[in-house]
């Protein structure tokens, strides 16, 4: 039943404890010692590549006196956009945690194929780190696996094992897209979704094979789900199969239909049983609000699509706003205006005292550069007041 699987699923949280807490608070120095590179065949690494401590877990400093915990403020680490662009975003204090995308390494290059299985440039990101980046990203490692991107079993727990030892925080298990964009189930490589990983993941950790301190997470799209007959039936399935952690898609694209997944959430207590994530994307125009609609599921065309009349109308509506806010401003003045959609967006999730952090998502290297000029006011908004403790 449900009531039996809700109550499983919080004694395992309280026998295994909430996310990690080794993560910073926001606004705190942060201390990352490196791993000494290996250089037994005598050639030094090269700084700001991709040599890896593939063997070496990511260090991580136990605090043996917790203090009160600032919300968890997760910044996407993108792989198509330079790391000179995402660097000094970054370092700012605001950032507690990094997400690490499960995507190709080459997007949208006619001829170029993926690595191949097994490839040092297949494996997860997070075990391909180069010194510069263990150096500045935060200790707080989140790490997606894309069930799409897995050709067997096999290499689906070959992945998941990679992250973990590498030294994953936590391990985001998405269902993903074929090649292509596709993101139907017939379409991809295997019959694997996401529930599928994280069952497999469980299993895993329960033979040692994922360490034990990893939590296991999932992605939620409330623009989406929000307008179904039962708005949580997805995320129910996600945690009987074992999430601990959801990440979800970016709300403001359907606010209102957002708000009802996360009612209805609340209304059964499931974020009782698992930490919410929700992420804020960077939009940069009308077609940029398109195009997140589009891979939400949201048709941005006017027709219900899989959402439903309100869902569908609510994102014609956003997108239109959008369309003439752009339209009817010029250059400089509609810059503030999305920085100020950014720092609203994020300001509403620090706020909700259900809500356990926020991800952002700049995208574009116009993207990183939006969050580094909101990014102070991030970090004030991200720490607890003074003298009370936000839950760990």
């Amino acid at each position: 039943s449900d009531a039996g699987s809700a109550r499983a699923r919080v004694d395992a949280r309280r026998h295994r404890g909430r996310i990690r807490s080794d993560v910073h608070q926001a606004g705190a120095p942060r201390e990352c010692p490196i791993p000494a590179p290996d250089t037994s065949d005598g050639v030094p690494p090269s700084v700001g590549t991709d040599v890896v401590h593939a063997n070496n877990r990511i260090p991580v400093q136990p605090t043996p006196h917790p203090e009160p915990k600032a919300a968890r403020v997760f910044l996407e680490r993108s792989p198509y956009v330079s790391w000179r662009a995402q660097r000094p975003v970054f370092a700012h204090p605001a950032f507690n945690g990094v997400i690490h995308p499960d995507l190709p390494v080459w997007a949208g290059e006619p001829g170029i194929p993926e690595p191949a299985v097994g490839s040092d440039a297949a494996a997860p990101r997070i075990s391909r780190l180069a010194k510069t980046e263990v150096d500045i990203l935060p200790d707080f490692h989140v790490q997606t696996i894309a069930a799409s991107r897995c050709r067997s079993a096999a290499e689906a727990r070959q992945r998941i094992a990679a992250a973990s030892d590498a030294g994953a925080s936590a391990i985001l298990m998405v269902t993903g897209d074929a090649p292509g964009g596709s993101s139907r189930r017939g379409s991809r490589r295997g019959s694997w979704d996401s529930t599928d990983l994280l069952r497999e993941a469980g299993a895993m950790r329960e033979r040692g094979e994922v360490h034990e301190d990893v939590t296991l997470a999932c992605v939620a799209n409330p623009s989406l789900e929000g307008a179904a007959r039962d708005p949580t039936a997805r995320l129910r399935a996600k945690l009987d199969a074992g999430a601990e952690m959801v990440v979800t898609q970016p709300a403001m694209l359907a606010p209102a239909t957002s708000r009802r997944w996360w009612d209805a959430a609340r209304l059964r207590s499931l974020h009782r049983e698992c930490d919410v994530v929700f992420g804020v994307a960077y939009l940069a125009s009308w077609r940029s609000v398109r195009h997140w609609q589009r891979l939400c599921g949201l048709n941005g065309d006017g027709s219900a699509g899989d959402v439903g009349g309100a869902g569908a109308e609510e994102s014609d509506e956003v997108a239109r706003l959008w369309e003439e806010t752009e339209r009817t401003m010029d250059l400089k003045t509609f810059q503030e205006w999305r920085d100020e959609r950014l720092d609203l967006a994020v300001a509403a999730v620090l706020a909700d005292e259900d809500a356990h952090g926020v991800h952002l998502m700049p995208v574009t290297e116009e993207g990183y550069g939006a969050v580094a000029r909101v990014a102070d006011a991030i970090g004030a908004l991200a720490r607890p007041p003074s003298g009370a403790a936000r839950e760990g």
